[in-house]
């Protein structure tokens, strides 16, 4: 008999994007203002009248400068997966990982289109230095105040700063995203600002457009949602959905059945609804 991996085995080897793939449906700075202001209530009503909220850039968490609805990806649905706990695993695999960064110097790791961006604070003259040494990379530029090199064989690029190390490609436009010279994914879109607002923890974090792929939910009735965790071994998370306009009553009761039925759920003890807005918190399985 196969014994089924344990939640911090899954999450080690594959970050927050193995807890928001497996969990099926699928954290703490606030820095904005995430009230709606609704004349429905309940998501069967009328449209609401829903107020932008604001952000205050310098008050939220880093990773959040950096989400960007652009994608090299076919059909992207701006997939997001943020980890800042229990790191070691995260950073030393991947494709800045023979730069041997410390787990002392990262705050975090974003998984965003193919791309990792590993943010924290580093000495940008010694990564270059390290690319240089590499046999398998090299340096060949610079763009804003960030390092650029590739490797020598495939189609990685990589962006070495003073504050991230990127991977990946197209790096220019996450660096302009960071800086705030192209729109960002909140800005684009500000479900994911009123859906990050609503999410209690940062340790685990991950959202997207549309129903989550696989697991046991399939409302097409889903406009976006998001999900967080304190850690990896964490006894509960939250979900939050953002539902189309006069979705029904059974559509919201289907998701919290899909919910509770996840791989890496144990049950929904907790609903709460704030227009077409619905959070979910559930306890986690104990997988051993």
């Amino acid at each position: 008999m196969h014994e089924r991996p344990s939640r911090r085995s899954v999450l080690a080897s594959a970050g927050a994007l193995a807890f928001a793939g497996l969990a099926g449906c699928t954290g703490g700075d606030t820095g904005t203002d995430a009230t709606t202001d609704t004349t429905a209530t309940g998501t069967a009503d009328a449209a609401p009248t829903e107020r932008a909220p604001s952000v205050d850039w310098s008050g939220v968490a880093d990773f959040r400068t950096w989400l960007t609805e652009y994608s090299t990806l076919p059909s992207s649905n701006a997939r997001f997966d943020y980890q800042s706990v229990d790191l070691g695993t995260v950073i030393e695999s991947g494709r800045a990982s023979f730069l041997d960064l410390s787990v002392d110097n990262v705050d975090g790791v974003l998984f965003q289109s193919g791309n990792t961006i590993v943010v924290g604070s580093f000495n940008r003259s010694a990564l270059s230095n390290a690319v240089e040494v590499a046999d398998d990379h090299e340096v060949n530029g610079e763009y804003e105040g960030y390092t650029t090199a590739e490797a020598v064989e495939g189609e990685t690029k990589l962006a070495l700063g003073e504050d991230a190390v990127l991977a990946g490609s197209d790096l220019p436009v996450y660096i302009d995203t960071h800086r705030g010279e192209r729109e960002r994914l909140e800005e684009s879109d500000p479900v994911f600002t009123t859906i990050l607002g609503k999410l209690p923890e940062r340790g685990v974090v991950a959202g997207q457009y549309g129903p989550p792929a696989g697991g046991e939910i399939d409302a097409e009735a889903i406009e976006a949602w998001g999900t967080s965790m304190a850690s990896v071994e964490a006894d509960t998370g939250t979900w939050v959905y953002a539902f189309e306009s006069g979705t029904s009553d059974e559509t919201v009761e289907a998701v919290e059945s899909g919910l509770a039925a996840s791989a890496l759920t144990d049950e929904v003890t907790d609903r709460s609804e704030d227009g077409r807005f619905v959070t979910f918190t559930a306890t986690m399985a104990d997988l051993g």
